[in-house]
């Protein structure tokens, strides 16, 4: 249900039910104001520019809760919201500008299941005023506890800034009545933070906390001319039909995406893709950004090597070891190795370092660059990209994009892209951080027809799933291969043709205290029937095996299709899971996977704490911590059966892809396009059907087309 475009107000007297797996869905240009909503399928509330006021949500089932997503302008009042499950709960998503008043939050699962995710963001406050018992006797206002796992609860909120304390015990001006648990974490009444506070999987963020270190400040310049951005289009109502990808609409001045052809499939009513017309939030200011600037080749090659220090000295830190320098770092050094890499593929590859600065301009001499940790960073900092190519001029752009602007943008596309129900939720943050990041350079790129890009990211910005920003037409996968890379000095850069290296793949369905992964025995028997190799399952899989297979053989290829948590804190309490004991990333080091390197890791169902600088940290630095030259992991865990229908089309690429990145660049846009799907108990890829475990050939027919299921998956470290 929706109100006219650009105007009306939606308000409901009396209860509201959806039948069956039926989801609600209400979109109103003004306010939302209901009574008692029920739906098993979900409950998703926008208000464009009102506020949105209901009695109780309930989206609770029997084997899977719904998501309950409420989006508003202004503020969010709701009575006691239920998204629970006897099987997985789902999950809960508050999102205004305003204040935010509930009664409590119960996303529990059941025994054998896991809890929902509970994502709340305001810039103002959080009252939670009730409580109720949950499955481990906690009087809670928030449970997200589960028999498996318990989901994770983030409550961002603008308290710090206004000297309001954030409570637990307390629902008087900011925050809960009760506890917020997850089952295996807790944090009970009485006790006041003032600012960020982090327990395991319960996080309370306010504030704005700058990075560890900073990049040094590029030469001053004169002040370019404006650059207007495109006229705002709003978005279109947020509806939910049958999954088809309609025809190219034309809508001046922005033009919709080209036809995307689809194998035939019928579709759950609740997967649906809307046309994606380009969306630009009116509340963003216009933003200067400027042409082109040619650094002079006297001061260019030191501005390089300070990025590259500084990135370095980030993770060296983080990672407790003195780096190893493996890959250029000065400006001729990193040109040439450009320059045979497409010799050697074909392939134009460029780098992009995207950094923030000081707005008060400082000199190359000051503290900041000779200290990298000092404590001079602001929310006021800009952003500023670099791009160097294998000829020309390496160009500089200044966006006037302040640190705070984009750290907050970055975190909203990180937690929206992850919402299936919301359609187009992450478009907006999307199609803004193209403009920042993408759009002052494309021109420089599309010039050298460049056509792999290796970001190296500041602080904030490693966890951003690159694939999904998108143009106003199309992704940016859709257009280059991608890649994150801690630093090319921490990088082994050196070309070597993948295809004739040998795989050992080795993982575990079944697990103690978390969710069993019932399709990688068909994940390991898949990937080993179409790359030569070896597979070890549940007790094969085991930290002795692990080196002794490598020990004996020198495989090329290392597959772990398991759980693994890159976590905030010490690079120690991040881990792989292996069949008896957890591997820890400090522990990588000592696999020896350096000699002879292992030229791809790869890491099938892994999960980073979004926004979080130490988890990105370890992300962004997995390749250098195990020795590797290529790691691909994903940045949240997806489902099982999208994993298995990712893994089986990456290694059917690579065999013919020039370089890996590109493998999975096609892996996503065979996502994207629909052609890999469920279907009648199969799973399909592009060349082939796979016969799916008994606990997974119930699930209904579903295409994977929203970057949800593809965005995920990122190359790091040496992407050729």
């Amino acid at each position: 249900m929706r109100s006219p475009l650009l105007s009306g107000s939606i308000t409901a007297t009396g209860t509201i039910t959806g039948l069956g797996d039926a989801s609600i869905t209400l979109l109103a240009n003004q306010n939302i104001t209901t009574n008692n909503i029920t739906a098993n399928g979900g409950i998703n509330l926008t208000s464009l520019q009102g506020s949105v006021s209901t009695r109780n949500l309930n989206s609770s089932g029997v084997t899977q809760g719904g998501d309950i997503n409420i989006i508003a302008s202004n503020t969010i009042t709701t009575g006691a919201i239920d998204s629970s499950s006897l099987g997985d709960g789902g999950n809960v998503t508050l999102d205004p500008s305003g204040n935010i008043q509930v009664v409590s939050i119960n996303a529990q699962g059941g025994t054998n299941g896991t809890g929902g995710n509970v994502d709340i963001s305001t810039e103002r406050f959080f009252l939670a005023t009730g409580t109720f018992t949950d499955q481990n006797q906690e009087i809670a206002s928030i449970s997200t506890a589960g028999g498996v796992w318990g989901g994770d609860i983030t409550i961002r909120h603008g308290g710090g800034l206004r000297n309001t304390p954030f409570n637990v015990g307390d629902a008087t001006n900011n925050g809960t009545s009760g506890s917020l648990t997850s089952g295996n974490y807790a944090i009970a009444p009485n006790q006041s933070f003032p600012g960020s506070y982090t327990l395991g999987n319960i996080k309370i963020i306010t504030d704005f906390r700058p990075p560890v270190s900073r990049p040094p400040m590029m030469p001053p310049e004169l002040p370019p001319p404006p650059v207007v951005m495109p006229p705002v289009v709003l978005p279109p109502p947020v509806v939910m039909p049958p999954l088809v990808l309609p025809p190219p609409v034309v809508m001046p001045p922005v033009v919709a995406p080209p036809d995307v052809v689809m194998p035939p499939v019928v579709a759950p009513p609740d997967v649906s893709f809307p046309s994606q017309t380009a969306l630009i939030d009116s509340q963003l200011e216009s933003l200067q950004i400027s042409p082109s600037n040619d650094l002079d080749s006297d001061s260019i090659d030191f501005q390089i090597g300070e990025l590259e220090q500084n990135f370095t000295q980030q993770f060296e830190q983080h990672l407790k070891q003195p780096a190893i320098t493996r890959g250029p770092s000065s400006l001729p050094d990193i040109r040439n190795q450009l320059r045979k890499i497409h010799s050697a593929t074909g392939i134009k590859p460029a780098i992009i370092y995207v950094f923030f600065v000081p707005a008060v301009k400082v000199s190359v001499d000051s503290e900041l660059i000779k200290n990298p940790n000092s404590e001079l960073q602001s929310p006021e900092d800009e952003l500023e990209l670099v791009l160097v190519t294998s000829k020309g001029k390496t160009i500089r752009k200044v966006t006037g994009v302040k640190r705070s602007q984009a750290l907050k943008v970055a975190q909203q596309f990180s937690n929206k892209i992850k919402n299936v129900a919301s359609q187009q939720g992450y478009l907006t943050s999307s199609q803004q951080l193209y403009q920042w990041l993408i759009a002052p350079l494309e021109a420089d790129l599309q010039a050298e027809d460049i056509q792999n890009l290796v970001f190296i990211l500041d602080s904030g910005l490693r966890s951003m799933p690159l694939a999904a920003l998108h143009d106003g037409k199309q992704f940016l996968v859709e257009k280059y291969s991608l890649s994150l890379m801690p630093s090319l000095t921490l990088t082994d850069t050196r070309y070597t043709n993948i295809k004739n290296s040998k795989l050992l793949a080795m993982g575990s369905s079944e697990f103690s205290n978390q969710k069993p992964l019932p399709a990688v025995p068909v994940e390991l028997a898949t990937i080993t029937q179409l790359w030569q190799g070896k597979s070890f399952l549940n007790d094969g899989f085991t930290l002795e095996n692990l080196k002794s297979q490598r020990s004996k053989q020198p495989f090329g290829i290392v597959h772990l299709a398991t759980h693994a948590e890159f976590q905030p804190g010490d690079i120690s309490n991040s881990y792989i899971q292996l069949w008896n004991q957890q591997l820890r990333l400090d522990q990588l080091r000592t696999l020896g996977w350096n000699n002879p390197p292992v030229e791809l890791l790869v890491l099938s169902a892994c999960r980073t704490a979004l926004g979080d600088e130490e988890a990105e940290l370890g992300f962004a630095g997995l390749a250098v911590q195990a020795g590797v030259k290529s790691a691909l992991a994903s940045l949240w865990y997806i489902s099982d059966e999208g994993t298995l229908g990712v893994m089986t089309e990456f290694y059917q690429q690579l065999k013919k892809a020039p370089i890996k990145a590109e493998a999975l660049r096609r892996a996503q846009i065979a996502m994207l396009k629909g052609q890999i799907r469920l279907q009648s108990g199969y799973l399909y890829n592009s060349k082939q059907r796979v016969d799916l475990p008994s606990e997974l050939s119930n699930l209904r027919n579903t295409t994977f087309t929203h970057p949800y299921y593809w965005a995920a998956f990122t190359m790091i470290g040496n992407p050729w």
